[in-house]
């Protein structure tokens, strides 16, 4: 039985196994039809059907769907998130149990919050990828805080903030003695694919200033991770003076590699 990490975003949907990092698109579309002009599928290229319903998702909805969406926001208890989750096992996790942990935004991690989310993932499911039916059955799901949760990766003690930049949020988190502090965490509901115009310089300095309104001081230990953080760290080091990147190169993965130590820890470690 495999214990898997998936960070099921609203940009990209991210998987870690322990042995392999994979990723996808996230737009979904629900308006499949016959198409008269067909390539031979990409890597990406899903055509999905479950639960009676059929669509394209990653790459074939950004090309072939007039209504796809990637649904963003501050929670993950949705139709589409468990149809991202369920892609990405189908598409690479050999075998057909699974552990897994998942992700939600601080702001919404609460315990109703997380029941639904469980709930909707949890139990057998049906799907098929590209004609594939397959059978995959959660035996087990947790979901843990985003942000937060990578701060799991840093290995010193003390206080360390996570600035965590994704599409749709960004989850401000502190841990102490990696111990998480929810008095000191929270998520800003904008990222930086809902804003009209981000501005680099400008979201910088609404982060920053959510972050001094949970008391963050300008010398703490700063970590940044997920897909905004190469192109804000310069603004927010303008406040967060040792501000620096949590996974150089490996930003968008710094989630579903907390996601996956977490799995670890919760089910005995053994794949």
């Amino acid at each position: 039985m495999s214990i898997i990490g998936i960070d099921a975003g609203g940009s990209a949907v991210k998987l870690y196994d322990g042995r392999q990092f994979k990723q996808f698109p996230s737009p979904i579309g629900y308006d499949w039809r016959e198409r008269n002009l067909q390539q031979t599928h990409g890597e990406h290229d899903f055509e999905w059907e479950y639960g009676g319903q059929r669509g394209f998702a990653g790459t074939l909805a950004m090309y072939e769907s007039e209504l796809a969406e990637s649904t963003k926001g501050d929670s993950k208890a949705h139709p589409d998130a468990r149809l991202r989750v369920l892609i990405a096992l189908h598409q690479y996790a050999p075998g057909s149990e699974h552990q897994i942990v998942v992700g939600q935004p601080i702001r919404t991690h609460t315990p109703e919050q997380k029941l639904q989310i469980k709930e909707m993932l949890q139990g057998r499911h049906e799907i098929t990828i590209n004609g594939e039916r397959r059978v995959i059955v959660i035996r087990r799901c947790e979901v843990a805080a985003e942000g937060v949760a990578a701060g799991l990766l840093v290995p010193s003690l003390g206080i360390v903030r996570v600035i965590d930049i994704g599409s749709g949020t960004v989850n401000l988190g502190t841990l102490q003695d990696r111990r998480f502090v929810d008095r000191a965490s929270d998520t800003l509901v904008n990222g930086m694919e809902t804003l009209r115009n981000p501005d680099p310089v400008a979201f910088a300095r609404a982060i920053i200033a959510h972050a001094i309104r949970l008391k963050w001081k300008s010398d703490d230990v700063v970590v940044l991770c997920g897909g905004g953080a190469e192109a804000l760290l310069p603004d927010i080091r303008m406040h967060f003076t040792s501000a620096q990147l949590l996974k150089p190169g490996m930003n968008l993965y710094a989630n579903v590699e907390a996601f996956h130590l977490i799995a670890k820890g919760l089910y005995g470690g053994v794949q």
